[in-house]
């Protein structure tokens, strides 16, 4: 802009033509209003009733590049370039704010707002005519910006940074609307995919979170493939994924689709060098008029998702009505959990441990047992994957040790013979992402006063493949506490022998399924006696789990297997129960 001074000259210039055009103003009127418009921030235009310019203020001339004397005497319509163009258009503006533009000395425009306000004499005819202008452009800039802003922050809210995919919001919102397109049309039908890695955790603690997030690009480009333009695919979250099918959403095609995805995760991705293999649980949905809501809707597909993840990776499942009162069940179940811990309704069971030899009871493993005031006695099977999933099995089975610790001091005085008794614990998955399991272990054990040597933890296979060193390193802290260990449900994961010389274990317990019909099924027995063979060899301690008939023990004693437990020798104890075993067979099951 050009700000262009004024000499003594030009400044009183206006002022002159002022004054020898209203000879009603006096000259200190005419000051005055010189003075005041050019107070003001706008451009302010002073014309006479033939809408010459009269006088200016400064704000014009810089914002026009004029000087005072080039202005005075010149018609308005000189300066004006849009939607004013003659008398007529500059009459019907006053007393109204129009958007117009003035011609700059240099030939360039600058957009204004011009309110255009006549000035009466005594005899109610126009003296002038003041026209004040806006500039404009600064205004339209920010406007432009203000819009290109909401254009982007509308794709940011309704997309995935990472993926460049819809998100959830953007998913709900075109979920919502398929649900009415089949609720106008009873005819349309579409479908729903949930996708959820399987062990992407272990990918991002594997490899690294960039790596992570390169191989959800690469799957998110990959399953794009799959996708026709009328159908959906979003990034929801995390490592999960949602596809709508829109196109032909039937229960065939929609198959059809999760085969060749299925078909995708068989190939490989590269990361940074690295060949990646990854694979997904769906869960599915087939979507008609029958819905209402979209809530309903996401709540069936991760109903159906998390079936297809209870039953093994890579796995799918469509979903199915009694999943939806599975759920409510579950949750159920999950609320009386919580509730039970505050109110003690949990109790201990101890299943004896025997010598097979001489059923000498060795010790007792702890078992827990839920006492519903309502449903009664609830099976592990059924709350303890809850409690796993909830987090609850952590203050679970900070109770179990301590509960069973204190129960073995107790029957520990009771005789001289019993003073060696074992009590055997389980250690959940959960608890060995606690930083500090080894100190909570020691202080049970301590303010009990009791020998290490009489507690021994089990530990199952699953606790051990999720993070292997860790593990190795907490276990060989509690061995050196002189703590026994023992793998649990040894046989039945992929790849116990290669564990056994890497963890400290002194005790392997053979799973019940290599009992069962062991003595009508020669595969089995020859498996238990490989298991008993590489144990001895290992120097371990070898249990056999769920010991059901006479000829299972016959037939164990035969194979050299020293310890066993079971219902052939007892169920599983209450406290009293067990304190009365101890007290009346002198530590022996005779059966």
């Amino acid at each position: 802009m050009n700000n262009t001074p004024q000499d003594k000259n030009t400044v009183s210039l206006g002022l002159t033509h002022l004054n020898q055009r209203f000879s009603d103003l006096t000259p200190v009127a005419c000051i005055w209003i010189k003075t005041i418009i050019n107070t003001i921030n706008d451009s302010v235009i002073l014309l006479d009733k033939n809408y010459t310019i009269l006088m200016v203020n400064q704000t014009t001339l810089n914002l026009l590049g004029y000087r005072e004397n080039e202005l005075i005497n010149q018609s308005i319509f000189n300066l004006l370039s849009k939607n004013i163009k003659d008398i007529s258009d500059l009459e019907n503006s006053f007393n109204k704010t129009r958007e117009t533009a003035y011609l700059k000395k240099d030939g360039q425009k600058v957009e204004v707002l011009l309110l255009n306000q006549l000035i009466y004499a005594k005899n109610q005819e126009n003296m002038a005519i003041i026209s004040i202008a806006k500039e404009m452009s600064q205004e339209k800039r920010i406007e432009q910006l203000i819009k290109e802003n909401e254009s982007q922050l509308y794709y940011d809210l309704r997309h995935d940074k990472l993926t460049s995919l819809p998100n959830r919001r953007l998913f709900l919102e075109e979920l919502e609307i398929s649900l009415q397109k089949a609720h106008k049309n009873t005819n349309f039908s579409f479908s729903v995919l949930i996708l959820d890695l399987d062990q992407f955790k272990l990918i991002n603690n594997s490899y690294g979170h960039l790596m992570g997030d390169n191989l959800l690009i690469q799957i998110g480009d990959r399953l794009q493939q799959y996708i026709h333009s009328q159908d959906i695919l979003a990034r929801l979250g995390g490592d999960e994924f949602g596809i709508i099918l829109n196109h032909l959403g039937n229960l065939e095609h929609t198959l059809e689709i999760v085969d060749l995805i299925k078909q995708s995760f068989s190939r490989s991705f590269q990361l940074n060098g690295y060949e990646v293999y990854s694979s997904a649980s769906i869960g599915i949905t087939i979507c008609d008029f029958n819905y209402q809501r979209v809530g309903d809707i996401l709540r069936d597909a991760d109903a159906a998702l998390h079936q297809a993840k209870i039953k093994d990776k890579a796995s799918y499942t469509i979903f199915r009505q009694e999943m939806y009162f599975n759920a409510v069940n579950r949750l159920q179940l999950d609320n009386d959990l919580r509730r039970a811990i505050d109110r003690k309704e949990f109790e201990l069971r101890y299943q004896p441990i025997v010598e097979l030899e001489t059923q000498k009871i060795i010790g007792f493993e702890g078992l827990i047992r839920w006492k519903h005031p309502e449903k009664g006695l609830i099976s592990p099977a059924k709350f303890i994957p809850v409690a796993e999933e909830t987090g609850l099995i952590v203050p679970l089975s900070n109770w179990i040790l301590n509960e069973g610790c204190q129960q073995i001091c107790q029957w520990q005085k009771i005789s001289d013979s019993s003073q060696g008794l074992i009590i055997s614990i389980n250690l959940s998955v959960k608890q060995f992402s606690e930083k500090n399991l080894v100190e909570k272990i020691i202080k049970t054990v301590q303010n009990l006063g009791m020998n290490y040597h009489c507690l021994k933890l089990e530990i199952t296979e699953s606790c051990i493949i999720k993070n292997p060193e860790e593990v190795r390193s907490i276990l060989t802290q509690l061995k050196s506490l002189g703590i026994q260990l023992s793998m649990d449900d040894f046989g039945t994961g992929y790849s116990s022998l290669s564990y056994l010389h890497y963890f400290p274990f002194d005790t392997l317990k053979i799973d019940r399924s290599f009992i069962q019909n062991m003595d009508k099924k020669n595969d089995k027995l020859r498996l238990t006696q490989t298991i008993i063979h590489l144990a001895n060899d290992f120097g371990m301690e070898v249990i056999a789990e769920g010991i059901e008939t006479r000829e299972q023990w016959e037939q164990l004693k035969q194979l050299d297997c020293p310890y066993g437990q079971g219902y052939y020798f007892a169920k599983p104890l209450t406290a009293q129960e067990a304190e009365k075993v101890i007290l009346e067979g002198n530590n022996r099951l005779m059966v």
